[in-house]
């Protein structure tokens, strides 16, 4: 595979693939590559997935508040265990 160097992109741009990457939860590079992609008439790119939800399964919107509610003391600080 080229490697490629992109000089003089404009802020607005640069700015624009950074906030892209960061909601679709990949790097800039990476988003930069689905664009041109995209752009040159390619269909969707499957990449690999980084996480375990096809193993796990997904929490409906109930269970994950279930979650929440038992692990919020998780958040909390204990001072006297600091103390010592």
């Amino acid at each position: 595979m080229k490697t490629l160097t992109l000089r003089n992109v404009p802020d607005e741009m640069a700015e624009h693939l950074a906030a892209l990457a960061e909601e679709n939860r990949q790097s800039v590079n990476a988003t930069i590559l689905h664009v041109l992609h995209k752009s040159m008439g390619g269909g969707p790119m499957l990449g690999k997935k980084r996480d375990l939800s096809a193993f796990s399964g997904a929490w409906s919107k109930s269970e994950a508040k279930a979650f929440e509610r038992a692990t919020e003391t998780f958040e909390g600080i204990d001072e006297e265990m600091w103390r010592s």
